[in-house]
């Protein structure tokens, strides 16, 4: 099956990339010590029933063959999702998720901290909630590093509410 750019993407096998033989060599005697834990699949690829030879995963998508790839873990592709993420979404055909789901809700909460900050900061006439709001963020965003100016922080701290 041929996705959108004419690439035969039939499966989608578990794939570890290692950049070089010593990795090779360090991932065979410590077994899947050097496996990045997934929040859903663990560390171990798993054998799920398809039949797939390495050849068919390899000639599958163009990446496979640069990486260590386990023909046991792979699935059927879904070219309609494919479509879909690439069309309606627009996100490039071979992205590949870099943060685990954990990590990736954690960033968000960053962001949306981060946005409101920025919404609250600018507004000169804030209410009680919202001055609330903005020494919580704020020190949120301190706390973890993203706010680095004391006195900055200083003076959001001492805000007064409105009486």
């Amino acid at each position: 099956m041929l996705n959108i750019f004419g690439q035969n993407t039939t499966v989608i096998p578990y794939i570890i990339p290692l950049t070089n033989k010593k990795s090779w060599k360090i991932m065979k005697t410590n077994k899947y010590k050097s496996y990045i834990n997934h929040s859903r699949y663990g560390k171990v690829p798993m054998n799920n029933g398809y039949k797939y030879s390495l050849e068919e995963v390899h000639n599958s998508f163009w990446l496979y063959s640069y990486v260590t790839v386990f023909p046991k873990s792979a699935i059927p592709a879904d070219i309609s999702k494919q479509k879909y993420w690439y069309e309606v979404l627009g996100f490039y055909i071979d992205v590949d998720c870099v943060k685990c789901i954990e990590c990736r809700k954690a960033e968000q909460k960053i962001k949306e901290k981060a946005l409101r900050y920025e919404e609250l900061i600018k507004k000169k006439n804030r209410t009680n909630r919202e001055i609330k709001d903005l020494k919580y963020v704020a020190y949120a965003l301190y706390e973890i590093g993203y706010l680095k100016n004391k006195s900055k922080m200083a003076q959001i701290l001492k805000l007064k509410e409105v009486q």
